[in-house]
């Protein structure tokens, strides 16, 4: 007899698994994993005729739920397949009824750390990204993954009245980088390093695993060339770089950027960054397919089938749920060429 395919969701609490207490009353769990921009966040709902939930074991806020998503016997028996979830907090419990149920959610990043805790002043002069970014994961009890060789120089950056999540964030995008919160690690990265990975896969129209697929692209908000500008210096000497994009029609809008530069070739290296800001999102796709863990924020796909929508795709949000079965919903955006 050939062994039935399954998925289950492990749950750690406090460092005491509790799979198998949760399993009889879990209603439904969902896993959003983010490329850049928002933390990542696991929700469990509950039944709770018992009202044990709300009771004695109900979980106490702020405690650390760790996460991973288990499939058996799926490509073939006996194989058994692991995707690492990372580690969440607990920041709300939810409560309705009829019927009784119990919903839990947890984030990557503490709503109590020093990252989204409390807004502050402070200023540095002389120092690059990294060593601000250092600085913050470690206040945040996080360590820093530094995954790109560019590291933006200031010789005067203040923070005021932001939190230190939110000042990261700004000094990331204003460098045209991108920046991730997950499992204890900030990561700051290039999306075009990602962008260039190999595909893991190529997704097919005619495949017995999508169930649906949605596409769209705009002309809106895109532009063929960005020149970014910056006044050094006493005498207010330009520095000025441009770039334009790749097989780019002849007319078209560019993208006037004013920011800290300190050479010709920082301007045109800042000028690729933000033409690819404004231009990344022009082609994006949403497909709920079969449950499969190693679809995460950051791989690279191909899609095959799909007309002029064909073509290598990034996944910027991997959402992995199970209710009355596992699946994966994925939002992707078409890789940029050249930039």
């Amino acid at each position: 007899m050939t062994a039935a395919r399954s998925a289950r969701l492990q749950v750690i609490y406090n460092k005491t698994d509790i799979t198998a207490d949760l399993q009889p009353d879990l209603v439904a769990w969902t896993y959003t994993d983010n490329l850049s921009g928002n933390a990542d966040d696991l929700q469990l709902t509950l039944h709770d005729v018992s009202q044990k939930w709300i009771g004695s074991w109900m979980p106490d806020l702020s405690a650390s739920l760790q996460a991973a998503i288990i499939r058996e016997h799926w490509d073939q028996a006996g194989k058994t397949e692991r995707l690492a979830l990372g580690t969440f907090e607990i920041d709300s419990i939810e409560i309705g009824f009829p019927p009784s149920t119990v919903t839990i959610k947890a984030l990557s990043v503490p709503e109590s750390g020093a990252l989204l805790g409390e807004k502050k002043n402070k200023a540095w002069e002389k120092t690059k990204l990294a060593v601000i970014a250092t600085e913050k994961a470690k206040a945040a009890g996080m360590k820093l993954f530094y995954d790109t060789p560019e590291n933006p120089e200031y010789d005067r950056i203040e923070q005021t009245e932001e939190t230190d999540l939110a000042f990261l964030m700004r000094l990331a995008s204003d460098a045209g980088l991108c920046l991730k919160l997950t499992d204890k690690q900030l990561v700051i990265f290039d999306e075009a390093k990602y962008e260039r990975a190999a595909a893991i896969a190529t997704l097919s129209r005619s495949s017995s695993e999508l169930k649906s697929f949605s596409a769209h692209t705009t002309s809106i908000g895109c532009y063929r060339a960005c020149q970014v500008t910056y006044y050094a210096g006493k005498g207010k000497k330009a520095i000025t770089g441009k770039f334009e994009a790749p097989r780019a029609p002849k007319v078209g809008r560019t993208l006037m950027v004013k920011e800290q530069v300190a050479s010709v070739a920082e301007a045109q290296r800042l000028a690729k960054k933000k033409l690819r800001e404004a231009n990344k999102d022009s082609t994006q796709v949403s497909i709920t397919m079969v449950g499969n863990p190693q679809y995460v924020a950051g791989v690279t796909v191909n899609l095959s089938g799909f007309g002029n929508f064909d073509g290598k795709y990034i996944v910027t949000r991997a959402t992995h749920s199970q209710q009355s079965g596992y699946e994966s919903s994925l939002e992707l955006r078409r890789c940029l060429e050249g930039y």
